[in-house]
C-alpha cells in the first residue's frame, strides 16, 4: 500500500535558457500537464492541486505517493525536454527537480499562496488570478461558463488530435479545449482541494499578503532548488523603486544597495551570494550584514 501525502515539487530556475518564451509555449506547457496526467494513470495516479509555469521554471503540488510524484515530475520534464528540441531548434535543457511533502494544512495553505504569488513576487504587473499560466484563476471562481467558450476534446479528429498535442496520447473527450488550444486546466486540475484549504476568499486573500518567500525558500534551498537571479533582480527593482524612486539598482547608492540586500534576504531568503550578484556589491561587502555570525 502506498503512502500519500501533499508534495510541493520545483524545477531550478534556468540561467541561461527559459522554457517558454510565448504563449504558444505556455499553452503547450500547460497541455502536457494534462497528457502525463492521463499517461500515468492507472497505474501511477497523480493528483494536481496547484501549478504555475515560469518563463525558466515551474512550481507543482502534487498529491500521491512520493514514488509517482516524481515520476510525473520526471515524466513532465521529459516531455518539456523533447519538445525544446523539436520546436525552434532549441536545445534541451537538463533541470534539477526538488521535491518537499507538506505535512500539514497550514504549511500547505503557505506553498499554495507562494506559488501563486511567483509572477507577482517577480515583478509581473498582474495579480495571481490575472496571471493566466498558473491554477490561481480557478480558486473562488465561476466556472460553468468554460463549456460553452471551447469544445470537447471529442470533436476533434484523432489527426487533429495529434497535430494538437503533439502526441498520440488520449485524454478525455469530455475534456473543454478553449479557442487558443488549451485544455482547460480545471477539467483535471483538484482545484477543489485548493479552495477547501481556505475558510473564505478572505482566508486565501489574506495568505496571499503574508510575506511567505523566506520560508519556503529556505526550505527550497536545502536542495540547490531556488529562484533564479532574473526573479530576485525583478523583485530588487520593484522594491528599489518604492523605497529609493529609481529601480536601476546600479544608479543607487551603496547604502542604498546595502538596505536593499537586507531587504531581500529577510523577504526572499536566498544568499548572500546571489544577493551579491544582484545588488552589484562583492560579498565580502554584504555578507557581514547579511549574516553576521560568518562575517
Amino acid at each position: 500500500m502506498k503512502t500519500l501525502h501533499f508534495y510541493h515539487c520545483a524545477t531550478e530556475g534556468l540561467k541561461e535558457d527559459i522554457l517558454f518564451g510565448s504563449s504558444k509555449e505556455f499553452i503547450a506547457g500547460i497541455n502536457r500537464i494534462a497528457l502525463c496526467l492521463c499517461r500515468l494513470e492507472p497505474d501511477n495516479p497523480v493528483q494536481v492541486i496547484c501549478f504555475c509555469l515560469m518563463d525558466n521554471h515551474v512550481h507543482f503540488i502534487l498529491y500521491g505517493s512520493e514514488e509517482d510524484c516524481l515520476l510525473f515530475m520526471d515524466t513532465y520534464k521529459n516531455a518539456t525536454e523533447r519538445w525544446l528540441q523539436n520546436h525552434g531548434g532549441k536545445q534541451g535543457k537538463r533541470w534539477n527537480i526538488g521535491h518537499w511533502m507538506i505535512a500539514d494544512r497550514e504549511r500547505l495553505r503557505s506553498t499554495i499562496a507562494y506559488i501563486h504569488r511567483n509572477p507577482t513576487a517577480a515583478g509581473m504587473a498582474v495579480s495571481p488570478a490575472g496571471y493566466r499560466w498558473s491554477s490561481a484563476s480557478l480558486l473562488f471562481s465561476e466556472t460553468t461558463w468554460i463549456k460553452d467558450y471551447g469544445k470537447p476534446v471529442s470533436s476533434l479528429s484523432g489527426k487533429a488530435r495529434i497535430r494538437l498535442f503533439n502526441s498520440k496520447q488520449e485524454i478525455p473527450g469530455e475534456w473543454t479545449i478553449l479557442p487558443d488550444g488549451m485544455v482547460w486546466p480545471g477539467d483535471y486540475i483538484n482545484y477543489s482541494v485548493m479552495e477547501r484549504q481556505f475558510d473564505s476568499v478572505q482566508d486565501y486573500q489574506f495568505c496571499l499578503n503574508k510575506r511567505i518567500e523566506e520560508e519556503v525558500n529556505l526550505e527550497m534551498r536545502k536542495t540547490q532548488v531556488s529562484l533564479p537571479d532574473g526573479e530576485i533582480a525583478a523583485r530588487a527593482r520593484v522594491m528599489a523603486g518604492k523605497l529609493f524612486g529609481e529601480d536601476r539598482i546600479l544608479h543607487l547608492t551603496v547604502s542604498q544597495r546595502l538596505s536593499l540586500a537586507r531587504i531581500l534576504k529577510k523577504e526572499t531568503g536566498t544568499t548572500a551570494k546571489q544577493i551579491a550578484r544582484v545588488v552589484h556589491l562583492k560579498l565580502s561587502e554584504i555578507e557581514p550584514i547579511l549574516n553576521p555570525r560568518k562575517g
